[in-house]
């Protein structure tokens, strides 16, 4: 069953195509209507003709040939429209996962592998908006149904009833193969899943299956999950196949035999040879269909199973909703933490931890490897939740600052930063500021001539392994990013330490001046570091040490 977050997406990002869903919809009446209406006129062609009323024939001649030029411009329109709901549709989803993907706990992200998480994204997001935009036909098609229905039973009440049966005891059929076909679904997608997975492996570790020479152990890895997936791909579509063959040769007999039926009719005067036409164009379009059908349903399960991984992503997401937001324009940066519980219960990352982070001051949180200093800037960036104490920015709890503000008003830089694949200008811009700002940031930093010295320059690619770019400019590059962001809390885990004499010098130059105006928190375990600082918090056993230093008063 799916759970009630992701129904509520789905009706809100409904809600929100509903305009283009209903163009689609009467495009869609235009297109299958045209085609119900077109047997009925050459059925009348004949039955004139049959009678010697040759004018009364040309005349539903040209009235079907307006109505087959209205279904050729509705299908061309249907297609525009399709794509209309799908794309619109498509970018909502999108959107919902990265942001949902985002907004998720450390924690809950570590439950999926990269391979999941780009199936979900790729694939079941392709599936989940399809099935949507596929469905509003899918909805005129079954109300064709009714309209065949009714023309059965205008002509013969025995017609109607075998065709009613017909139709229940093949929806009941396929309602309860399409069950299995679920379940085959799932366990093809659980396949694709590790097949991705050794794929992505396979690229991450090509040194050591060079270096160990362990191609064989690796490729028989390969041809297993590689078998597995090509099985159940193969079950799941072979299944389908002979569901929709046992369905279609069940309608095909009804069809035969309500066909000599009709000639019957006919030999007795009861019934006119366009109508045994009619007949047989729309058991055409019943078996045409219940295929629709049969996708349908099949469509229901695959999209069920595609919604439950999508709600995987957003059943954990961090948000505020439930809270009521304080509506603060201006923050002076007080950073509070109050008896703060987080990680482990039993062997906590921070346990019953109390301090307090002052704004426009340098603070520096030191303390031994696995002490909790990390935990601080996690908890800060909303990474993880805690289990129990309060976190305040300027005395609000940080829980009732909206996401647009809170994430404006902090920001961090990491010791091993990731940047994204754009230049070295772009991935700046990206945060703030003009091509000017860069540079003038990266001038105070000190390292815009060795940026110049690149073959690039800034336009170099950042993530380019041929670019040469060392790792203390990577840092600098991503100590300037933060300080091009200017947010009132600017945090830096342990990256400082890391830098060269020059580049560090320049850095704590450039935070004593930002200090003005700016909360400053580092973690630091270096003493020429601690010795910029306004305050120290000692961390040990991931519990703050009572006696805390004030190094400037």
């Amino acid at each position: 069953m799916i759970m009630n977050n992701i129904a509520k997406e789905n009706r809100r990002i409904l809600k929100k195509c509903s305009f283009e869903i209903f163009l689609k919809f009467i495009i869609s009446i235009c297109y299958r209507g045209s085609l119900l209406i077109i047997p009925i006129l050459w059925a009348k062609v004949v039955d004139y003709a049959t009678a010697h009323d040759f004018l009364s024939s040309y005349r539903m001649i040209i009235i079907a040939i307006l109505v087959m030029l209205i279904y050729y411009v509705s299908v061309s329109l249907n297609q525009v429209f399709y794509y209309f709901v799908y794309n619109k549709m498509y970018k909502l989803y999108s959107k919902l996962a990265y942001s949902s993907f985002i907004n998720n706990s450390i924690h809950s992200i570590s439950r999926f592998k990269i391979s999941e998480f780009n199936n979900i994204i790729n694939n079941d997001l392709d599936i989940i908006v399809a099935f949507f935009s596929d469905t509003i036909i899918k909805v005129v098609q079954i109300m064709e149904f009714l309209i065949i229905y009714y023309y059965f039973y205008t002509i013969n009440i025995r017609m109607f009833v075998i065709t009613v049966l017909v139709s229940l005891t093949m929806i009941l059929v396929l309602g309860i193969l399409n069950k299995k076909t679920g379940k085959l679904n799932s366990k093809r997608k659980q396949a694709l899943d590790k097949k991705t997975t050794i794929t992505h492996e396979v690229f991450n570790t090509v040194k050591e299956i060079k270096g160990f020479y362990v191609f064989k152990s690796v490729n028989e890895r390969v041809k297993q999950t590689c078998s597995s997936y090509l099985k159940a791909h193969a079950n799941l579509n072979t299944y389908s196949t002979v569901i929709k063959q046992v369905v279609f040769i069940f309608i095909e007999l009804a069809r035969y035999g309500l066909v000599a039926y009709g000639i019957y009719l006919f030999s007795i005067g009861k019934m006119e040879i366009g109508t045994i036409l009619v007949i047989y164009t729309y058991y055409t379009k019943i078996i045409e269909n219940y295929e629709i059908i049969g996708t349908l349903t099949s469509g229901i399960q695959d999209t069920k199973v595609s919604l439950k991984r999508l709600n995987k992503l957003i059943e954990y997401t961090g948000t505020s909703n439930n809270q009521e937001l304080v509506n603060k324009k201006e923050y002076l940066g007080k950073i509070k933490f109050e008896k703060v519980l987080y990680g482990n219960k039993k062997d906590p990352i921070l346990n019953d931890v109390s301090l307090i982070v002052n704004q426009n001051a340098i603070t520096v949180i030191t303390g031994p490897t696995g002490s909790g200093k990390t935990g601080v800037l996690d908890l800060l960036m909303k990474m993880n939740k805690k289990h129990s104490g309060n976190i305040f920015i300027d005395d609000i709890p940080y829980e009732k600052i909206d996401d647009d503000t809170f994430y404006n008003l902090i920001s961090l830089v990491r010791k091993e930063p990731n940047f994204f694949d754009l230049s070295i200008k772009d991935n700046l811009m990206l945060v703030g500021g003009n091509f000017k700002e860069v540079k003038n940031v990266c001038q105070s930093l000190g390292i815009h001539d060795e940026i110049m010295e690149l073959k690039n320059g800034y336009d170099t690619d950042i993530n380019d392994s041929s670019s040469k770019i060392s790792i203390n400019l990577k840092r600098g590059i991503a100590i300037a990013r933060v300080i091009l962001k200017n947010s009132k809390i600017i945090m830096f885990d342990e990256i400082i330490d890391t830098l060269d004499d020059n580049l560090q010098s320049k850095v704590l130059e450039l935070l004593e001046e930002k200090k003005r105006d700016h909360t400053i928190l580092i973690i630091s375990r270096e003493e020429n570091i601690m010795q910029k600082a306004d305050k120290i918090i000692r961390l040990d056993n991931n519990k703050v040490k009572r006696n805390l230093k004030m190094i400037k008063e």
